[in-house]
């Protein structure tokens, strides 16, 4: 890989070594990313990184190491060298995929509330909230209905995933069709409850006449009956960690409930990631496990009663690992309504046991 391909970190990274502070991946290569990039990201670097964007943050010059591994992730797809295609069954574009399999495993369905001629305004919860919680979707669905009159849930990915795994075209593609899908339906404004979904699509709709807003702003929080004075520490999302939007609505939203929200030692721009981004469970584990271990650690010491997220793919790692932490997303918390996402990874995996398994993940894998 030729140094040429980034100029910006070659020409501005000072060799200072802050970024390692909050990096696995350089801590263990033992580079900063001038080195790394004069030599060359390997395949098994970019698949090390979560793209969680924390280096940049901390550094001086917001340099990103992540941007190094997204372009050789891509590199990779593009000579072959990355199969992907082994991951296929993760791709939101394909008919067939992990998610969809779920939804009509488990007869989850929108198609009631889907988008008409002159939809207007339309709730985006995003892949992961709609499919393993349908009851959180339904219910914030119902109360948008009222607060702005939403009229369509808008069941589609935003397409990070595809950005994620280096399938560059196949993203570009995936979002003309979003802005044909907005133009076709009259779309002026989409609610989002997830802040992947938030800042994508901001970068998507930025030359339409498209509106992006939070859940967070749009709905009304009264003080729910089951709210109480108890303290919940809140994990911000890897998404929002530049301008903090998702961070700042939820955290005044559960203090005006009387909630106190005492924080971890990493919070706002140094969160640390869950360990989802990048497909990380995928390919780093052991990184994943680290990264749960810290996440523990600095939640005991809050003194906090529960963790709240604001991303479901955060809660569900959490919920999903051997540990005691106790998390729930902060929809539920605001609106005083039980969690049915609890056990969705081990449901997902379940799918695939028995001879009816194997039929599914037959039918997933095909081309």
């Amino acid at each position: 890989m030729h140094e040429t391909n980034y100029p910006a970190i070659l020409e501005h990274c000072n060799g200072c070594g802050i970024c390692r502070d909050s990096c696995q991946l350089l801590r263990e290569s033992g580079c900063t990313p001038f080195e790394m990039a004069r030599q060359g990201v390997t395949l098994s670097e970019a698949l090390s990184c979560s793209f969680c964007d924390a280096c940049a943050a901390i550094c001086p010059e917001k340099l990103s190491t992540g941007a190094l591994c997204a372009a050789r992730r891509r590199e990779g797809v593009d000579s072959g060298e990355f199969e992907v295609d082994a991951f296929r069954y993760l791709f939101p574009d394909r008919p067939n995929n992990l998610m969809g399999m779920y939804r009509q495993h488990h007869g989850i369905d929108y198609s009631d509330l889907a988008s008409r001629a002159n939809t207007g305004t339309c709730f985006f919860p995003g892949c992961t909230l709609m499919t393993y919680s349908p009851g959180l979707t339904r219910e914030v669905f119902s109360r948008l209905q009222k607060s702005v009159q939403c009229r369509a849930i808008w069941t589609d990915c935003c397409g990070k995933l595809l950005e994620q795994l280096g399938l560059h075209g196949r993203l570009q593609l995936f979002q003309d069709r979003l802005r044909t899908y907005a133009h076709e339906h009259e779309i002026k404004r989409i609610i989002t409850a997830c802040p992947g979904c938030y800042y994508d699509l901001a970068k998507v709709f930025q030359s339409c006449d498209v509106i992006i807003q939070t859940v967070y702003e749009t709905l009304d929080f009264k003080k729910a009956p089951g709210s109480t004075q108890l303290g919940c520490t809140v994990h911000d999302s890897c998404p929002d960690r530049f301008s903090g939007l998702f961070g700042s609505q939820v955290r005044t939203a559960l203090q005006q409930q009387g909630v106190a929200t005492p924080e971890m030692q990493h919070f706002g721009k140094t969160t640390i990631c869950c360990g989802s981004g990048g497909q990380l469970s995928h390919f780093r584990p052991d990184f994943v496990d680290e990264l749960v271990d810290q996440r523990q650690a600095e939640f005991i010491q809050t003194g906090a009663n529960s963790m709240v997220a604001y991303c479901l793919s955060c809660v569900l790692k959490y919920d999903s690992m051997p540990n005691d932490l106790p998390v729930t997303h902060a929809l539920n918390l605001l609106l005083d309504l039980e969690p049915d996402y609890q056990g969705a990874k081990q449901r997902a995996i379940s799918m695939f046991d028995g001879p009816e398994g194997e039929q599914r993940w037959a039918a997933i894998m095909a081309d």
